[in-house]
């Protein structure tokens, strides 16, 4: 289940209330039928997304 913060007092049909200015882990149906009550946490990024290659010691190499 994704996580969200509350912004605004909710209580779902299933009988769950959520308060604001918590975090849940929510089910992704009723965040989709409730959007204006949930904020959702950002997405973790990818850290290794931006790498480069060191060639400097590959070129070392090739001159012995």
């Amino acid at each position: 289940m994704p996580k969200a913060t509350c912004i605004q007092n909710f209580s779902s049909g299933e009988g769950v209330a959520y308060e604001s200015g918590v975090e849940y882990d929510v089910p992704a149906a009723t965040l989709k039928a409730n959007p204006h009550y949930f904020k959702q946490s950002e997405k973790p990024t990818n850290k290794m997304a931006e790498t480069t290659e060191d060639k400097s010691a590959d070129s070392d190499e090739a001159a012995e």
